[in-house]
């Protein structure tokens, strides 16, 4: 099937070319007009602090519309004349942006505003006509230039808010990711049309992803961050797929096959692995649809359609761009014929130091696993931008003035159920003598009576251990005491119970996550090779690959070493997110280097080679071409380090991190075990088997 979608592709080339860059443009340019709607508010169903901001929308809705933060800093004090004036100036001006309802001073503590002790510091609270994820980005840029730009030596003015936290760009990273996967290319093939049309497919897979993932925001929720993970991924596997059938298409051609013929050749064997590849991604991610998150659904269907563009590219574009380029992709070019003659040398990575270095480098990695151990998660927040961000100055600023807790605050909503809100007396005093309390508003009542709503704030910030232990506390011991006896219903929202809410919700169901696609993988595997000691050799690989990113990750982000080589910041937790999604996709990717090597030895085992004599014969075939794409793929997700967006620098770490681990297994460790397993890594059983006089009839049919 896949020889006969190639030749077909193929014979018609100039269609199939046209057909997919109209539909890219098509599909970017749909995308577009259609004013994508990302999301920035993650729901929960199902949690409390899902309970909580429902009962704010519902009996306070002007809680529950989109509020930014005015932080004041001024060193001589805020009740100064010249200073009041200043103050009046930049309330005035916030009053008059268009997308502000109102604006709450900071002297108006009754109504949220905060000033600190010694008068030096104050809080206004601007009220948004829309909720938080849906303040117009325009409006808010607009807001924040005019009112950082009121600072005067005399009065700081800083911004506070996801509204006006800076937007994600990748633009330099795609950049320098493309531009590194050229130099690689020309470096180890020597050829430009081989640098091209791996580069042509990515970009054509760019566009047609970047449109269905548009799209896909405007029927089912999709997290923000969405399209950057979604075009990383693009942009690596679709080097990759395209250069796997380029080079087996090429080495045909110099074996002697004529075009439409080696098109068949490179589609029933490198496009199977593709195929193989692609879906093991695809499945993977979904498995992240049962995880119970609305905007998880929305990240694994945005990467698995991206991912799913890319395939089909691999499977038709490249066949098509294969017989336009013909006559510029039969020739090697020096330096491939240079670095086809180091594969092959004495010291290959076959000889007898290879078991050596196989057992260094799996020590090396199981120390490299350690610090994933100590692995917390969570979620970033202001603390984590960098000091030029106005958002990381007001939160300096507040947790100067007001303490650590104040950028973590936890709404205690009550559901009064007819109770009469001086009940809530005895709630408040028993929040306040809760250990890790450092203080508590007194309760506001909804106009309508029904409801009531306690601002707590902490004793420590919300990306440390103890405020999660807080939250939890009052939800099981602190707020049950309290409404025994009564019909009260109380409920702990706010962003920081939102935070733990999601990280439990991922640490509960990651064991299942992690066993389904472990399962999943060996099941394909084995299908694909009828065999059972190799499936479990690669995924046993890659769960080892996995485990070192992860401490990788943990160290650099959560302990700070090495924070500054990719501007990562202040140390924080690891997303909640991260691990289940980096598995995912990490389980696809590195499959395709697996399944492009083990498909070679295979083949050469299938062929008449001995066991010893296929491993050897598929490394020499597959060696470079497996090396040439880990590190263009490692390029592409290392260039998102660049990005100022934490979440997409560990993205592009842990991923850029985890193909490189799992290029020095495939390289090494893989050959070393297939050598010492022999015939027995091919039989469905493991099992030794007897050789004969006429080893092809004795072996299975050929895996292409």
């Amino acid at each position: 099937m896949l020889s006969r979608l190639a030749r077909a592709c193929h014979r018609h080339r100039w269609a199939t070319l046209i057909t997919w860059v109209l539909a890219s443009l098509v599909l970017v340019s749909a995308g577009g007009m259609a004013k994508p709607a990302f999301d920035a508010e993650y729901a929960l169903p199902d949690t409390d602090s899902q309970s909580a901001y429902s009962l704010l929308e519902k009996h306070f809705p002007e809680q529950a519309t989109g509020r930014g933060e005015v932080v004041l800093h001024a060193p001589s004090g805020l009740a100064s004349s010249q200073t009041r004036a200043d103050v009046g100036k930049v309330l005035e001006a916030a009053r008059q942006a268009g997308a502000v309802k109102s604006v709450i001073p900071h002297d108006d503590t009754r109504r949220g505003g905060r000033v600190n002790a010694d008068a030096t510091t104050g809080v206004a609270v601007l009220v948004f006509a829309a909720p938080r994820a849906e303040v117009p980005k325009a409006d808010a840029k607009d807001i924040k230039q005019r009112l950082t730009a009121m600072s005067t030596d005399r009065l700081q003015v800083e911004l506070s808010g996801s509204m006006f936290a800076p937007v994600p760009s990748t633009g330099v990273s795609e950049t320098v990711g493309l531009a590194a996967a050229v130099a690689i290319l020309l470096l180890l093939f020597g050829s430009l049309a081989l640098a091209g049309l791996p580069i042509v497919v990515a970009l054509t897979g760019l566009f047609t992803s970047m449109g269905l993932v548009m799209l896909l925001s405007k029927v089912m929720t999709v997290p923000n961050f969405s399209m950057s993970v979604a075009v990383m991924i693009v942009l690596g596997v679709g080097v990759d797929y395209a250069l796997f059938i380029a080079t087996r298409y090429r080495s045909a051609r110099q074996e002697g096959q004529p075009p439409a013929e080696a098109v068949a050749t490179a589609a029933a064997t490198s496009g199977r692995a593709v195929l193989f590849a692609g879906t093991t991604v695809i499945v993977s991610l979904g498995g992240m649809l049962f995880m119970g998150i609305p905007f998880i659904y929305g990240l694994a269907a945005s990467c698995a359609l991206g991912v799913l563009a890319t395939l089909a590219l691999g499977l038709t574009l490249v066949p098509a761009l294969l017989g336009l380029c013909d006559r510029w992709l039969t020739r090697p070019g020096r330096l491939e014929r240079r670095t086809t003659r180091t594969m092959r040398s004495p010291s290959s990575l076959t000889t007898r130091h290879a078991g050596k270095i196989a057992c260094v480098g799996v020590v090396a990695l199981l120390v490299l696993c350690s610090p994933a151990l100590s692995m917390r998660l969570g979620a970033a927040d202001a603390k984590n931008a960098a000091t030029s961000e106005t958002t990381r100055r007001a939160y300096d600023l507040k947790r100067q003035a007001f303490g650590a807790g104040s950028t973590a605050p936890l709404s205690v909503v009550a559901d009064l159920h007819g109770t009469d809100p001086s009940a809530l007396g005895a709630l408040t005093d028993r929040l306040r003598r809760t250990s890790g309390v450092d203080r508590v508003a007194p309760p506001a009542v909804s106009r309508d009576g029904k409801a009531a709503l306690v601002t707590v704030i902490p004793q420590t910030a919300a990306q440390d251990e103890a405020t999660p232990r807080l939250v939890r506390t009052l939800r099981t011991e602190v707020l049950p005491r309290s409404t025994a006896g009564t019909r009260l219903r109380l409920h702990v929202g706010g962003l920081t119970a939102t935070s733990v809410d999601l990280t439990e919700r991922m640490a509960d169901k990651l064991l299942v996550f992690v066993l389904a696609v472990v399962v999943i993988s060996l099941i394909l595997l084995a299908a694909m090779f009828r065999s059972l000691l190799v499936p479990l050799q690669a995924v046993a690989l890659t769960l080892l690959a996995l485990g070192a990113s992860y401490g990788l990750l943990t160290a650099v982000f959560q302990w700070g070493w090495g924070a500054g080589l990719v501007g990562a910041g202040s140390t924080g937790p690891l997303e909640s997110y991260m691990p289940m999604t980096l598995m995912a996709l990490l389980f696809g990717l590195s499959m395709d280097y697996q399944v492009f090597v083990l498909s070679r030895v295979r083949e050469a085992y299938d062929g008449g080679r001995d066991a010893r004599e296929a491993v050897a014969e598929g490394l020499r075939s597959s060696g470079r071409v497996v090396l040439a794409a880990a590190l263009i793929m490692a390029a592409v997700f290392g260039a998102f380090t660049l990005s100022p967006d934490r979440i997409m620098k560990q993205f592009g770490l842990g991923l850029a991190t985890a193909v490189l681990i799992e290029t020095f297994l495939v390289l090494v460790v893989t050959p070393v075990l297939l050598t010492r397993l022999g015939d027995r890594a091919w039989s469905p059983l493991g099992r030794r088997i007897r050789h004969a006089s006429d080893t092809t009839a004795r072996r299975p049919g050929a895996v292409h």
